[in-house]
């Protein structure tokens, strides 16, 4: 008798299945016959090497072939040999003696790093986003010079250096004549600081003065006053500068003799009577 099956199993076993096509893959394939024949060359090599008897070598004498030079380097090896030769040969007493002329003198490596650190301090200028910045209330504590003073103290800098630099035995003694006197440098340092104080005169704005009533603390003394003041103190600086030595003896004369007390006293008794 068979055996029975079950219908729903026979329903699933009968009905259509949507299956997909797969394509098998073989994951442990044999090698093929050229990869075993060079298999077996290799062993059959490996085997002929470990069983190679050393005793049937036999020495031999090397022959060392000479190699000639490339046209290269035998048409160099003549200029040198040439060049040499022109040196040996060569005159001294032909040389002139010339004044180099330093026409493009190169920067300083402070100066070469100073330029670099500005360049890449204007460069993160530039690319700084403008979004980052925060507005605020700037007070002016010390104000930063203008580009025109920066230039003229940077060649202020370099004739200092040069005329450090300078070596005396390339002057020459020549009669010079003063046309134009430069000023002292205190004189220029006070110019400088009336050039600011005027421009921070002229700039000032005037709208952030605040009305005060002034009042008069320490009154200054009339020009009499002050006039009889110093005509004082030349006389009392004349009195103690005064010289006890450079005074000189002298007989007093009696032109018009005084009346006494006797007299006096007489002339006034008959006033009042």
């Amino acid at each position: 008798m068979a055996a029975k099956v079950a219908p729903e199993l026979l329903k699933d076993v009968c009905g259509e299945h949507n299956l997909t096509h797969v394509k098998t893959e073989e994951k442990n394939p044999l090698p093929s016959a050229e990869v075993l024949l060079e298999e077996k060359n290799r062993e059959r090599h490996l085997n002929n090497i470990s069983e190679f008897l050393r005793s049937e070598l036999r020495p031999t004498e090397p022959m060392e072939k000479l190699v000639l030079p490339d046209v290269v380097t035998i048409a160099q090896e003549k200029t040198e040999e040439e060049l040499k030769s022109g040196i040996e040969q060569f005159n001294k007493d032909q040389l002139r003696h010339q004044k180099t002329e330093e026409k493009n003198p190169l920067p300083d490596k402070n100066d070469i790093s100073q330029e670099k650190r500005e360049q890449g301090v204007k460069q993160e200028i530039t690319n700084f986003p403008k979004s980052k910045l925060r507005r605020a209330n700037t007070e002016e504590k010390i104000s930063l010079p203008s580009a025109e003073a920066i230039q003229q103290e940077k060649r202020e800098v370099n004739i200092r250096k040069s005329l450090t630099e300078f070596e005396k035995g390339n002057l020459k003694h020549v009669q010079t004549e003063e046309k134009n006197p430069l000023p002292d440098a205190t004189v220029i340092g006070q110019e400088k600081q009336e050039v600011e104080l005027r421009s921070k005169i002229s700039d000032f704005d005037k709208t952030t003065l605040a009305r005060t009533e002034t009042q008069e603390k320490n009154p200054l003394p009339p020009p009499e006053a002050i006039e009889m003041e110093k005509k004082l103190e030349e006389h009392i600086k004349g009195i103690e500068g005064f010289k006890k030595d450079e005074l000189k003896h002298a007989e007093t004369q009696v032109r018009e003799r005084l009346p006494s007390k006797e007299d006096i006293a007489l002339e006034k008794a008959s006033g009042d009577k």
